[in-house]
């Protein structure tokens, strides 16, 4: 536990707050170009300097911060550390692209500090991109035999390819919280829920003594005599520390990762009230007040551009839930915020750039509104289909170059995605991770610490909420370049909503 007595010392040489204020329009190829516009907003993302030990307590940003490290930063977990599953590992795969390697674009890995209790719940994608959070609130001696990380995994005799992750949760993490996963093929609803659930590679239901296990979870919560003060860097690092159990209890936010098609057969059985039925499942089970749903991306499984709308629709559906959602106690509902997460953004741009770098017809202007429903054709030009089980991947999203043939082993592999369905969480992880980071602070890190509390505001608190959480989707749910000096330079980032 030593690391959990570095964690106090180093805020102490933390020098003031400044504030960086730009925003972006995505209008070129070079992702470079994407920071030339600017304006005088103030910024919702602060940054602190300090040369003192790397390791850091959220506390004094608010209940959640995070820091940006070099590749090479070996004190960091890389992303894919906690994810076995080898269909979602990228291997013998080609550089990115130079537009993809640009400076600060994917060029660094992350490291974030919270005490709130967070579950991800969803399907492979959701577990393999919650593994990849995991890397980063997980200091790097912890492994699969660590105490404080728990694993649970489905393991198919006949189809050993898809074996998968069910149930993880790991305690503490940097900071004192919990990062948890549960898997769900489909939508959380009531009539597929049970009390006991089962794991299968194509189950339906999901089980009340999953949500009681994760709920139940006790873990060693390490106190220090003094603990809300932090020591200078002359004291020991050998403070006295005791130990609580201490149980979970409930969730302060869930990450929902809506099901990709595939297992959603139809894209238009995803309506607004089984969104809506789904928020409000999670919050009463799991106790969270803040979800964060991830917009749909691009997969194999999108079969035809009708597809592809119907996931746009989907999309635009999230959005005006979240803008729209009022919390009302007297329901007994806790779900008070909504956040989107702006994942598909993210994904499109990656595989836009890409496929103009193999040539593909495709325009590279994201500042258009809708701007990933023109000219996409090219995401259809796919593989011979080889098997009944899995739909060809999109040979943009998984190949670096064109391939000579239609057969997948024709393919120099890309660092994008595997397999067309999955994501390469060494490209993706960090992003994802820093953009997860930087919602909650949004919500958490107000000038009381809990920006929550503040129930007779409500719309103001809305209104702010939603600038911090376009700005966390232009800085991170995109190819935008981070600030050089964010990397690796001993800046601790931290998002706060303005009063």
């Amino acid at each position: 536990m030593k690391s959990m007595r570095i964690i106090r010392r180093v805020l102490v040489a933390a020098a003031a707050v400044f504030i960086y204020s730009k925003t972006f329009l995505a209008s070129e190829l070079f992702p470079r170009a994407l920071q030339k516009e600017y304006t005088d907003t103030v910024s919702s993302i602060g940054t602190t300097i300090t040369t003192a030990n790397p390791t850091y307590l959220s506390g004094p940003y608010g209940r959640i911060a995070f820091r940006l490290h070099k590749l090479s930063d070996m004190t960091v977990n890389p992303p894919g550390k906690y994810d076995p599953v080898l269909k979602h590992q990228c291997r013998n795969s080609s550089d990115l692209t130079s537009t993809l390697s640009d400076r600060g674009v994917l060029d660094f890995k992350v490291s974030i500090s919270t005490d709130l209790n967070m579950i991800f719940i969803g399907d492979s994608i959701a577990s393999q991109l919650s593994q990849a959070f995991d890397a980063t609130v997980l200091e790097p001696h912890y492994d699969y035999n660590s105490n404080s990380v728990k694993r649970h995994f489905h393991n198919s005799q006949h189809f050993p390819e898809v074996a998968h992750i069910c149930v993880t949760e790991s305690a503490p993490i940097r900071g004192g919280g919990v990062s948890a996963y549960m898997r769900h093929n489909l939508m959380i609803s009531s009539s597929s829920m049970k009390r006991r659930g089962v794991c299968g590679h194509g189950s339906k239901l999901w089980g009340l003594d999953v949500v009681d296990s994760l709920l139940d979870y006790q873990y060693q919560h390490p106190v220090s005599k003094q603990q809300h003060r932090y020591k200078s860097d002359n004291q020991s690092d050998e403070e006295e520390l005791s130990h609580r159990s201490t149980r979970v209890g409930r969730f302060n936010a869930a990450i929902l990762k809506i099901p990709a098609l595939g297992w959603i057969k139809d894209i238009n059985s995803v309506t607004k009230e089984a969104i809506i039925e789904e928020i409000d499942l999670v919050g009463k089970y799991f106790g969270v007040e803040t979800v964060i749903i991830s917009t749909l991306t691009f997969s194999n499984n999108v079969k035809t551009l009708d597809d592809w709308e119907g996931i746009q629709k989907v999309n635009e559906m999230i959005r005006q839930i979240a803008k729209s959602w009022e919390f009302s106690p007297t329901k007994g509902i806790s779900v008070r915020l909504i956040l989107v997460q702006e994942l598909a953004n993210f994904t499109n741009q990656l595989i836009w750039t890409n496929a103009k770098h193999m040539g593909y017809d495709v325009d590279l202007d994201f500042s258009i509104n809708g701007w990933d429903g023109m000219k996409a054709s090219f995401l259809l030009d796919r593989f011979e289909r080889v098997s009944k089980y899995f739909w060809p991947p999109s040979i943009p999203m998984v190949c670096s170059k064109r391939p000579n043939g239609t057969n997948v082993r024709s393919c120099v592999q890309n660092k994008i995605s595997p397999d067309g369905g999955h994501w390469c969480t060494p490209t993706l992880g960090p992003r994802y991770s820093a953009s997860i980071a930087c919602l909650l602070g949004c919500v958490y890190n107000g000038e009381s610490g809990y920006l929550l509390g503040v129930v007779d505001t409500f719309n103001i608190v809305n209104k702010s909420v939603r600038v911090c959480e376009d700005e966390c989707n232009q800085r991170f749910m995109s190819l935008v370049p981070v600030d050089d000096e964010w990397i690796d330079d001993g800046a601790t980032l931290y998002s706060r909503s303005s009063p």
